[in-house]
């Protein structure tokens, strides 16, 4: 038994390996929906090094934090992002990429790029607005592993040659589903076109810029070029699931596994168990998530909100703290965090107030609670037409709000039994999956350490041009043989035309 102990021990050591995943940016969201899959990773007994600004408070076995990168109190408000039309929605995600770049200078970011003391055998990273973050492969010789926040866009899916069929695959920055009309469709190609192309120019130059100016490391000169390492990517982690998104064709490549922060619900605390179930008429959750502070909204807006929840006859949880001037009725808990999953997963809370966010409508699908949404921004504004559009909630222009019409929003969802059916229907497909998000992940990643790299799992299609790839030169030549036809015929026709005359 003593030496199967340690013969298991010594193949699990083998086996393991070093990972570093690499996600500086301040997104907080980001980093939490995959934090799961390093811990995980961790758990299975890789070395996981984890360079974020958002580091554990506890420690965890074979699992190594450098950061944070911004200060504890650093807070964005992200209000200026909201009054935005289609086309500065992508032209600020350039300007995101660029501004947040200067994370790079940080002293401890500086230190960890600079050392040559330690390897990896896979680097895992996120390539949204940090797309110079693909050379961390080139210096480690390590393959590597994108992850993507939200569902596939085209800046992404060009790399890895997936369809974003513009007039059926809606662009996560349009407030659109599949069904398109043809204004929305011209709106989903421009955006499309702008992400595809047009960024190759204006933005992709500024990345280069970035890599070449941070990235210096022994043999960096041999370094490929942005594009060629963006296409040589190993293998795509999406945190999406259709259920929640939208069907659309993937490369084995692509693997979706959305909810992977979905846990098992914990019993709740002495308070907040005593406040759900003491609700005669239920409880309602109210949370904007981790990036927009209540604080931040105008006066009026607040008002809004406010005056809607003292008139409701369900009790309120709302995840924020206001100041010592407002006073908020005695059906409303308040506090700075909450556990939403856990409040979600009570029989006796009957609505989610949210914004939309993409993990916040995982928890919900996956406890079948309706929702009432006052998107912002990004993506949440697409979320938010797909849940319309499979019945589980209503959408409340944030510009147009008033008491009535979110008072009313909140009435027709919580007095109408359909909303309930649809978000259960909804939840048992998200459920029925053959493993969890979280397995699927691991599998994944361990599948790429195995495979050196995976490279098999990449389309073909990445070798080829645009014009290879739509055929434009196969068109030019048949358009050209075509028109040479009809010349030759309508010569044949005038000479014989002109024998008989």
């Amino acid at each position: 038994m003593f030496f199967c102990t340690i013969a298991c021990a010594a193949i699990t050591i083998a086996r393991a390996s070093n990972i570093l995943v690499f996600m500086p940016m301040p997104f907080k969201s980001h980093v939490r929906g995959f934090q799961p899959l390093f811990e995980e990773l961790s758990r299975r007994g890789h070395n996981v090094t984890v360079v974020s600004s958002y580091p554990q408070n506890r420690q965890i076995a074979n699992y190594t934090d450098i950061g944070p990168f911004i200060s504890k109190n650093h807070e964005r408000n992200v209000m200026e992002m909201v009054n935005m039309n289609f086309v500065t929605s992508a032209l600020s995600v350039w300007e995101v990429g660029v501004k947040f770049s200067k994370i790079l200078t940080h002293k401890a970011m500086v230190d960890f790029l600079q050392t040559n003391s330690v390897s990896f055998d896979l680097v895992i990273i996120e390539t949204c607005c940090q797309e110079y973050t693909v050379a961390l492969g080139h210096k480690f010789n390590a393959p590597v592993i994108n992850l993507v926040p939200t569902m596939l866009w085209s800046s992404i899916s060009k790399w890895i040659h997936v369809p974003s069929t513009f007039s059926y695959i809606p662009n996560v920055l349009l407030e659109i589903t599949s069904d398109m009309s043809f204004t929305q469709r011209l709106k989903n190609t421009i955006t499309g076109v702008l992400q595809l192309y047009i960024e190759n120019y204006l933005y992709l130059p500024k990345m280069k810029e970035v890599m070449d100016t941070h990235f210096i490391y022994k043999g960096w000169e041999s370094r490929p070029s942005l594009e060629d390492m963006l296409n040589n990517v190993s293998l795509t982690l999406v945190n999406s699931h259709h259920a929640v998104g939208v069907s659309r064709p993937y490369l084995p490549g692509v693997i979706d596994v959305g909810g992977m922060h979905i846990k098992e619900s914990n019993s709740l605390s002495e308070d907040l168990q005593t406040f759900i179930e003491s609700a005669e008429h239920g409880v309602i959750y109210f949370s904007f998530g981790s990036l927009i502070n209540l604080n931040h909204l105008p006066k009026e807006k607040l008002n809004v909100f406010f005056g809607t929840i003292e008139k409701l006859k369900q009790k309120v949880i709302l995840k924020w703290i206001p100041d010592g001037s407002i006073k908020l009725s005695q059906n409303v808990l308040t506090g700075s965090w909450f556990p939403q999953s856990d409040i979600l997963a009570h029989p006796n809370v009957r609505l989610f107030i949210t914004h939309g966010g993409l993990h916040s409508l995982e928890e919900t699908v996956y406890y079948a609670k309706p929702v009432v949404a006052v998107p912002f921004f990004g993506d949440q504004h697409l979320n938010m037409k797909l849940v319309e559009t499979k019945g589980y909630g209503k959408v409340v222009d944030y510009f147009e709000i008033t008491e009535e019409s979110f008072g009313n929003a909140i009435k027709e969802v919580l007095s109408d039994p359909t909303f309930k059916k649809n978000v259960e229907i909804q939840s048992r497909v998200y459920r029925d999956q053959p493993m969890k998000p979280l397995q699927r992940a691991v599998y994944w990643v361990e599948y790429v350490i195995r495979n050196g790299g995976a490279g098999h799992l990449k389309s073909d299609s990445v070798e080829l041009n645009d014009m290879q790839y739509f055929l434009f030169d196969i068109v030019f030549i048949l358009l050209i043989l075509i028109v040479c036809i009809v010349w030759s015929c309508y010569l044949i026709v005038v000479r014989n035309a002109s024998k008989l005359l």
